[in-house]
């Protein structure tokens, strides 16, 4: 969490995720990023991807006037001298726990094009059944080409925290 930020911390957030917060991200990261544009174009789909996930799945929701989510959880980027890596995290229902962790390890096992492969054969699949975050994690672990990390912790019987580490090289 933003707590255990270090000096290699470029941003920490934590608290609701809505629009404004993770455009006002975005614009932030493709300013102050000192990088090529394409390791620029994928930090800011990963950063969109993952926090889209804390908006739109985190147990804890703060509701205003709009339709969508605001799921509250947190950010962090971080940049060391061969990578930059984004981290969010957010309570989840106990019992998503154990899909996200198999959809993560496929990810993690999968080549490139068997990666693509399920991407599509998901989206094909998205009438039969909610494919939600899996989807975006299957975009991240492309744009990434590295493995996701990722941790479930039991809070109680109920509920779960659920982080995930995406790293993208800077070569």
């Amino acid at each position: 969490m933003c707590k255990d930020t270090s000096q290699n911390t470029f941003v920490c957030y934590h608290g609701p995720f809505d629009i404004d917060v993770v455009s006002f991200f975005s614009n932030y990261l493709r300013q102050h990023i000192n990088a090529n544009v394409v390791i620029t174009g994928r930090l800011y789909k990963v950063l969109i991807e993952l926090t889209q996930n804390v908006s739109y799945y985190s147990v804890d929701q703060l509701r205003k006037d709009r339709s969508y989510g605001s799921g509250i959880g947190f950010v962090r980027i971080d940049e060391e001298s061969d990578s930059y890596s984004i981290t969010t995290g957010n309570k989840i229902l106990s019992l998503h726990g154990p899909i996200l962790q198999k959809n993560t390890t496929e990810i993690n096992a999968l080549s490139e094009n068997n990666l693509r492969e399920l991407k599509r054969k998901t989206r094909s699949q998205a009438n039969i059944r909610d494919i939600g975050a899996h989807i975006g994690l299957i975009q991240t672990g492309l744009l990434t080409g590295n493995d996701l990390k990722f941790t479930i912790k039991p809070i109680d019987k109920e509920f779960s925290f659920f982080t995930i580490t995406a790293r993208i090289n800077k070569n």
